[in-house]
């Protein structure tokens, strides 16, 4: 299986740029509405499925 370890965002939904790194056990994507939780999860599914879906 591949694990994610980290990702760079660019000019994606709300994000000029964003870098993050992940834990290879488990990660919880915290914070208030609107603050871009779902805009990362669009951009990793992009990545992965070659297209813009609605997560």
């Amino acid at each position: 299986m591949k694990i994610i370890e980290k990702i760079k965002i660019k000019n994606f939904g709300r994000f000029k740029e964003l870098s993050l790194e992940f834990d290879k056990t488990l990660n919880l994507l915290i914070g208030d509405n609107e603050s871009g939780k779902s805009t990362i999860l669009s951009a990793i599914d992009m990545v992965l499925s070659g297209s813009r879906s609605k997560v």
